[in-house]
């Protein structure tokens, strides 16, 4: 997984118990720190070696809401929204959209998003390249212009 927004990847929260549950055991990601102040969430690692986290940290007064964008695999977006439902009890207006015969080389999306407590929304993204539209064949070279 990987974050996907310009947004901090720090974020300020006042259910921390309810966060935990969405990001440890729906989304499964391996929580490398929790105190009473905040916790933070591994995403994944880069090509480099670099980790990239998720930081909640524990308000005591509300927040404006956030969008959390994360990029999952493809092979991984159908369980995640399996998941997504079976949650329903914390998740709320899930949404699952699937795109088809992209015209886009490589950005057939599959996209799912839901409100999370305190207002916040979540935003899973996944490219599946077997709905992707194929590439229209040159029938040779352009013609040249006078």
């Amino acid at each position: 997984m990987q974050h996907l927004s310009l947004e901090p990847s720090a974020v300020e929260v006042q259910n921390l118990q309810a966060m935990n549950e969405i990001f440890a055991e729906v989304l499964g990601l391996r929580r490398l720190v929790h105190t009473t102040s905040g916790m933070t969430f591994e995403l994944g690692t880069d090509n480099d070696g670099h980790t990239h986290v998720l930081m909640l940290l524990a308000a005591s007064a509300p927040v404006t809401p956030r969008i959390f964008n994360i990029e999952v695999a493809n092979d991984e977006f159908g369980v995640l929204c399996q998941r997504l439902e079976h949650y329903c009890h914390l998740l709320e207006d899930i949404r699952i959209q699937e795109s088809t015969n992209s015209m886009s080389h490589q950005c057939a999306w599959r996209v799912a998003t839901c409100r999370l407590p305190e207002g916040h929304y979540l935003r899973l993204a996944a490219i599946d390249p077997s709905r992707c539209a194929p590439l229209p064949q040159n029938s040779g070279p352009a013609e040249s212009l006078p």
